[in-house]
C-alpha cells in the first residue's frame, strides 16, 4: 500500500522561486547587445590561467559544448566560438539589486527572501488583489525583467518554498515550451517529486547522503517517501526526518518568519589555480585559511567547540 500524506493541515501558500538564467553570462551578453539565449559567453575567473574556473556559461554554450559552472579553462574546447570574459562582480550585484527592487513592487519586504545573487523566493499569497493570479504575477515579473533589463528568468510555483524550488530546478529551467514557468503542488507529488532522479539531484541530498541512503535500501525518492520515518530519524537524526517529509513535498517554512541561527560559524574557501601535490604547499594553504578563521573568531570573541 502506497504511503500518502494528509495535506489538509499543511501550509498552502503561493510561492514563486525566481531564477535568472545563467545570470553572470546573461548580464555580460546584454552589456554586449546580445540576446542572453543566443550568446556564446563564458565568464571565467583568471582566464589567462589554465586552472581558471568557469563561473557561468550562456545557455547555448552549455548546450553545444557541455561547459558549465566549475569547468576549468583547460577543459574548454579549443577553436570554438566562445567569448571568454572576466567576471565583473560589482556589475552583477548592481543588477541583482535592481531585480530585487522590482520584486518589491509585488510583495512586502517580509515576503521576499533573496536566496542567492540570481535566485529569490516571493510569497505572493497577499498580492492577488493588486496583481492577479499567481501565474499572472509570474508572467508580469518575467515581462518586466525582460523589458527593463533584457534578462530571461525562470519561475517555479509551489504551495511552499520546497515545491517552488523543485519546480524551478526540475521543470521550469528545462521547459521553454511553458515559457520557463512550472507549477508543482501537493497533489502532484507522485508525478513530480517521486520521479526526480538521481537522488543526489534532490534538494538536501548530496552524493554522500545518497550512498548512505542506498546502504539501507533506499534507491529513489519514492523509496524514501515509503520508508519508516522513525528508522530514518534514528539513523540520520533530524535530517533523516526532514528528508522524509521533503520527499512528500512538505516544507513548513514561511518566508515572513524571521530566522535567527542557533549557531554562528565561519568558513573560508579558496580556488587554487593549479594542483597542489607537495605536502608543505598544501599545509601552507590550509594554515592560511585556518589563521584567517581564527582571526575572525577572535574578532567576535568566540571560541570553537
Amino acid at each position: 500500500m502506497i504511503q500518502m500524506m494528509d495535506y489538509s493541515n499543511e501550509p498552502c501558500r503561493d510561492i514563486l522561486c525566481v531564477d535568472v538564467k545563467s545570470f553572470f553570462a546573461s548580464v555580460e551578453a546584454v552589456e554586449r547587445k546580445q540576446h542572453p539565449l543566443k550568446a556564446k559567453i563564458a565568464v571565467v575567473s583568471k582566464p589567462d590561467n589554465n586552472g581558471g574556473l568557469v563561473l557561468a556559461a550562456s545557455p547555448l554554450v552549455k548546450k553545444l559544448y557541455g561547459i558549465k559552472t566549475g569547468t576549468r579553462v583547460y577543459e574548454i574546447p579549443k577553436n570554438v566560438s566562445i567569448e571568454i570574459v572576466e567576471p565583473r562582480m560589482a556589475l552583477y550585484v548592481k543588477r541583482n539589486l535592481e531585480i530585487v527592487e522590482l520584486f518589491k513592487q509585488f510583495v512586502a519586504d517580509e515576503d521576499l527572501h533573496v536566496y542567492s545573487i540570481d535566485e529569490s523566493f516571493l510569497d505572493v499569497t497577499h498580492s492577488h488583489g493588486l496583481f492577479g493570479t499567481t501565474e499572472e504575477i509570474a508572467r508580469k515579473i518575467q515581462y518586466l525583467i525582460w523589458k527593463k533589463m533584457k534578462l530571461v528568468v525562470t519561475i517555479g510555483i509551489g504551495d511552499n518554498p520546497l515545491l517552488a524550488k523543485l519546480a524551478l530546478d526540475h521543470d521550469a529551467k528545462r521547459n521553454p515550451d511553458s515559457n520557463y514557468i512550472a507549477h508543482w503542488h501537493y497533489e502532484s507529488v507522485p508525478e513530480t517529486i517521486w520521479n526526480i532522479t538521481p537522488m543526489k539531484d534532490f534538494w538536501g541530498i548530496g552524493s554522500r547522503t545518497e550512498k548512505n541512503l542506498q546502504r539501507i535500501g533506499i534507491h529513489s525518492i519514492y523509496d524514501l517517501s515509503q520508508f519508516d520515518v522513525k528508522k530514518l530519524k534514528k539513523r540520520f537524526g533530524v535530517i533523516g526526518e526532514q528528508l522524509f517529509f521533503h520527499s512528500h513535498g512538505i516544507d513548513r517554512t514561511r518566508l515572513s518568519d524571521s530566522f535567527t541561527p542557533r549557531e554562528t560559524s565561519f568558513s573560508k574557501n579558496q580556488i587554487l589555480n593549479r594542483d597542489y601535490i607537495e605536502k608543505h604547499e598544501v599545509e601552507i594553504v590550509i594554515r592560511e585559511m585556518a589563521e584567517e578563521n581564527a582571526m575572525r573568531l577572535r574578532k567576535h570573541h568566540l571560541t570553537a567547540g
